[in-house]
């Protein structure tokens, strides 16, 4: 029998396949013509389901319900999964767990108020309203009333090369005791990122197994936009890895995030810049960018170089190479 009674307080259960989707739980209901009729009632929703679009059921699906299987088909995998995640839990906060199809204009309107209220910058702004625009396509609906807002580009903040000659020395030299025991090695971080580019959590996941000193070669597997590449090595950056590999580690690095960091911080004040905020640690991937742009290098070669997911990322150190308006000045003259 498809409704039966089943425990101690005589609740009738339904037990059906439709569809190959089979239901086995409880109606609620303590007489079998009113487990009957909430059997029909539940088949006939599976009957009309079965026969929605894709893009009808998504429609129907709740925020909470679609952000889970985004994240199994898109995030969970990913290197910044629990982030996309929380984000992605806190757009249900403050929409609502609502159908996919309320998410209107008018919904994405009070995401980015809400948003606004709480000073939240543009770009974070803008990666809320990504998350969802991701959610939404994974749900087979439209994305065309989600703008993402303008960014300005603000100013690209590099390290000369007597900066950095400072950075280095200050962390190998610095005072021996255990809180800065590790700073050394900070020192050999620093000049790797300038002269490889890489973002800090790239190199701090370096394993010697993806080192080629034959070819000359590190590949990164594990990076922000999910695009494995491989960068050549200069010679300073050779012999780095190559003393650091006398170590019994399996990294190129032992140090944690939060422990360069704050081998940063310390230099940065010891070098009087604790006020310029964009003197960070970030700033040597800028520097990469920058002297390579500088040196004529394509920016399509920088992009590669980098990682960048698109040509448009790459374009904001295209003003870094100023000698290539020069020559065009030259061209226009000769001309």
């Amino acid at each position: 029998m498809s409704v039966y009674k089943r425990g101690s307080k005589g609740v009738f259960y339904m037990n059906f396949t439709v569809n190959g989707k089979r239901v086995f739980r409880s109606t609620g209901k303590f007489t079998k013509r009113e487990a009957k009729l909430v059997e029909a009632s539940e088949k006939k929703k599976i009957l009309n389901e079965s026969q929605l679009t894709p893009q009808e059921k998504g429609a129907r699906t709740l925020l909470l319900d679609a952000i889970q299987e985004t994240y199994d088909a898109k995030w969970k995998d990913g290197k910044d999964s629990m982030r996309s995640y929380r984000r992605a839990i806190n757009l249900s906060d403050i929409i609502g767990n609502v159908p996919l199809s309320q998410i209107t204009e008018e919904a994405v309107s009070k995401l980015i108020k809400a948003l606004e209220k709480k000073k939240s910058s543009v770009a974070t702004v803008n990666r809320y309203l990504a998350s969802l625009k991701t959610i939404l396509k994974h749900k087979k609906q439209s994305t065309d009333h989600i703008k993402l807002k303008k960014e300005r580009n603000g100013r690209i903040r590099t390290v000369s090369k007597e900066e950095e000659s400072t950075v280095v020395e200050r962390l190998r030299q610095a005072p021996e005791g255990n809180k800065r025991s590790y700073y050394p090695e900070v020192g050999d971080l620093v000049e790797v990122l300038v002269d490889t580019g890489m973002r800090l959590s790239e190199a701090l996941s370096i394993k010697y197994e993806d080192i080629n000193f034959t070819a000359g070669l590190i590949s990164i597997w594990i990076n922000k936009g999910d695009r494995p590449r491989s960068l050549p090595m200069t010679r300073r950056v050779r012999d780095i890895l190559t003393r650091r590999q006398l170590g019994e580690s399996s990294r190129v690095f032992t140090i944690k995030d939060h422990q360069a960091q704050s081998a940063w911080t310390w230099v940065r004040k010891q070098m009087g810049l604790e006020d310029d905020k964009q003197f960070v640690l970030h700033a040597l991937r800028h520097t990469c960018a920058s002297r390579l742009v500088n040196k004529g290098i394509d920016l399509y070669v920088v992009k590669e170089w980098l990682g960048h997911s698109t040509i448009q990322v790459t374009e904001k150190y295209a003003h870094l190479a100023p000698a290539k308006l020069a020559l065009a000045t030259k061209a226009l003259e000769e001309g």
